[in-house]
């Protein structure tokens, strides 16, 4: 499998973006990449590294679409842009996949645009996958590509999450959930009623019915559905909330006096283990369900071990035709 990696456009590219592609030529021997962005820079990059040259290709672009540019007149106008050429050679058969940590906007509406979307998909979503309590997976349709949807988007979410935990995850039937204000049928708006009705009686979908935001990292459901909107917020309030915890464990330890500091040394491996578990670099980024080829957004704020498990996935899900059967899923 092939795999193109946008270098441009990340906080700390081409640097990691470069490193991240070789971490995962070195652990996947099947994969092959292409690097899009400032040849000279990538070739000064890896020019200090060793590497299988037959499985490397570099796609020149001059332009960088930033996370300042207007999504939709970037790439319009940035014909040159690392992320623009990428997609374009992805659409003509040059590649199995693409992976990129630019501007979010610009890769929705370039993937869109560009690479199409699936037969019967209205509107291609943006699915972070979030790690659990449980040890699983639970991915979120959507996570912020679509902040205004049609009830029947929802259920089309439904279908595309689905897919992906069962070909990904191995998950013969993933539980669905609604995000919702309540667990109880009736609670919600107009659209999240509608959409548990709609849910409850589709076919081929296991509804688990509404799942509460304070359930949404502990597993209960492999896919959670809702609007871009309330996905975008109660994904970044998780993050949020790990972030402060890890502070404020660290400030308790640091004025808990000589006890707090020794029960710090012991437990640190523990706690080492939790912050890589709920690390968004260890999920690879977030997936782009419903277009016709397989492109994986990385967090803009991605080092190298981010890229490379996004370009493994990428690998993954091309290998398993993820795009095809998300189509197959809606056409049933």
């Amino acid at each position: 499998m092939k795999i193109i990696v946008d270098c441009q456009g990340g906080d700390f590219c081409p640097q990691e973006a470069v490193a991240g592609a070789l971490y995962a030529l070195a652990k996947s021997k099947t994969l092959s990449v292409v690097l899009a962005g400032v040849r000279a820079d990538i070739e000064s990059i890896l020019s200090a590294n060793k590497y299988d040259k037959s499985r490397l290709e570099i796609l020149d672009a001059q332009e960088v679409i930033t996370c300042d540019d207007p999504p939709a007149l970037a790439v319009r106008r940035k014909k040159e842009s690392s992320t623009v050429k990428g997609l374009r050679l992805l659409k003509d058969g040059g590649a199995d996949g693409m992976v990129s940590s630019a501007n979010t906007g610009a890769l929705l509406i370039g993937g869109t645009i560009i690479l199409g979307l699936g037969e019967g998909v209205t509107r291609a979503a943006m699915c972070p996958v979030m790690p659990t309590l449980n040890d699983t997976h639970t991915i979120l349709v959507d996570g912020g590509a679509n902040v205004d949807c049609k009830v029947e988007q929802l259920k089309e979410f439904a279908v595309m999450g689905a897919a992906y935990m069962r070909e990904i995850h191995g998950i013969s039937s993933p539980k669905v959930g609604l995000l919702n204000n309540g667990a109880e049928a009736e609670k919600g708006n107009a659209q999240t009623k509608s959409a548990h009705a709609l849910l409850c009686e589709a076919d081929g979908i296991n509804f688990i019915g509404n799942v509460e935001a304070k359930d949404f990292l502990t597993g209960v459901a492999d896919v959670l559905v809702t609007d871009g909107f309330v996905g975008n917020a109660a994904m970044k309030a998780s993050e949020g909330m790990g972030s402060v915890l890890f502070s404020l464990i660290k400030r308790g330890i640091m004025s808990g006096g000589l006890r707090a500091k020794l029960g710090y040394l012991m437990l640190k491996p523990v706690l080492r283990n939790i912050k890589h578990k709920m690390s968004g670099d260890a999920v690879g980024g977030a997936v782009f369900l419903g277009l016709n080829k397989v492109l994986v957004k990385a967090h803009g704020a991605s080092k190298a071990t981010a890229f490379c498990n996004a370009i493994i996935k990428a690998e993954d899900m091309a290998e398993r035709d993820v795009p095809a059967k998300i189509v197959q899923g809606l056409n049933k």
